[in-house]
């Protein structure tokens, strides 16, 4: 009996592939540019050998990470919805259709070795407001982290995702050239310095294609390193001081207060007196935390850093004339407030001029960012 032979591949149809969707959530947090990332649930990683550019399953390790993304289903999903829907899934973070640009497609060979070959379409999200990231259904864990601590080792990014980094970054860079993308990161009032901040920081050479992530990441880690028990010092000092001024505000050491803690032990259903005090320290408790969320904003703000700190250093200088006049140009950019400016950190000098958004949705002529020439290295002394 003849065994059936099966019928060569008709190139009018091609094999089978899959489309999934992959997103870059790219925000500015303590001076440095941060990304969301995810570790997935499977005990496999895919990591691409960069010799070869094709990837293998390897077993995972807990520095594996990966961008949010999954499959597009197949019946009724557009891409974008896709995305939306996938970032949800695995971060918790919700965004609206004008949140997300589109990047490429990616294809490669190779760039996936499980079931069949994928094609993966790319977008971009630039926002300072990102909700905090939480593992979802589709993930084991997520959280924002500094690029240049992602793109270094010991981490290791899934798939190709480090090239969809880095040219998302490069996206960003050409909308804040074309749009008013950058004033996202900006107070409603703002300095000229402070606008030329953001570009500085997207602008660095740490987030380009040939750039040694590892020296960037080592330099914030010595950093974080020498100043993390400094600044959670500071915490408990804060913390011990918005007591002692919440107890003396509400007066929680009086008579009245410590007789209701006792009531309560001996009561379940407590006294006026018991119920004020309760009340009182849980207003103690809310105001306190709401502090705490305020100092931390803003000791992760942009200016929050000092000038000669890694974090603050790791972003290109632009001359400051140069950019406020091509900043200053473009007509519906950003528009002066009358009679209104700001003090230096230092209280010397001229203060700063405000501005605010102007009503322009592209600019033109664009603003091309050029880097200020850096100053030769002085020769040490004979």
């Amino acid at each position: 009996m003849t065994q059936p032979t099966a019928k060569p591949p008709d190139p009018n149809f091609p094999p089978h592939f899959h489309v999934a969707v992959d997103v870059v959530a790219l925000t500015i947090k303590r001076n440095l540019l941060q990304v969301a990332v995810v570790r997935r649930n499977d005990s496999m990683s895919c990591i691409i050998d960069k010799r070869t550019g094709i990837a293998s399953e390897v077993p995972r390790k807990p520095t594996d990470y990966a961008l949010p993304g999954g499959h597009v289903r197949w019946e009724n999903e557009n891409l974008i919805d896709a995305a939306r829907r996938e970032l949800t899934e695995e971060t918790g973070i919700e965004l609206s259709r004008d949140d997300l640009v589109q990047i490429g497609a990616y294809g490669d060979v190779g760039r996936d070795p499980r079931s069949g070959r994928t094609i993966s379409v790319a977008f971009v999200a630039f926002n300072p407001e990102f909700s905090t990231p939480f593992a979802g259904s589709d993930a084991a864990s997520a959280q924002f982290m500094d690029v240049v601590e992602v793109l270094a080792e010991p981490n290791r990014l899934e798939f190709d995702h480090s090239r969809i980094i880095r040219e998302a970054i490069s996206r960003v860079r050409d909308l804040m050239e074309r749009t008013p993308i950058a004033l996202k990161f900006c107070d409603e009032e703002f300095t000229l310095s402070d606008l030329r901040h953001v570009y500085e920081v997207i602008y660095h050479a740490a987030y380009n294609e040939d750039a040694d992530a590892l020296r960037y990441a080592d330099r914030i880690r010595s950093e974080d390193a020498l100043t993390g028990g400094r600044e959670f010092e500071e915490e408990l000092q804060l913390i011990s001081r918005i007591l002692q001024e919440r107890k003396s505000s509400y007066n929680l050491d009086s008579p009245a207060h410590n007789q209701g803690l006792a009531s309560r032990g001996s009561s379940s259903k407590g006294t006026s007196s018991d119920r004020t005090s309760s009340w009182r320290s849980e207003e103690v408790v809310d105001v306190l935390q709401q502090t705490l969320k305020s100092e931390y904003l803003g000791r992760t703000a942009l200016r929050s850093r000092s000038s000669d700190s890694a974090r603050a250093n790791l972003k290109i200088n632009l001359d400051p004339a140069n950019f406020s006049r091509k900043a200053t140009a473009i007509d519906g950019f950003i528009e002066e407030v009358p009679e209104s400016t700001r003090s230096s950190a230092s209280g010397t000098g001229k203060p700063a001029q405000l501005y605010r958004k102007g009503n322009a949705q592209k600019l033109d002529p664009p603003l091309v960012v050029q880097r200020r020439p850096t100053k030769p290295a002085k020769r040490p002394a004979k």
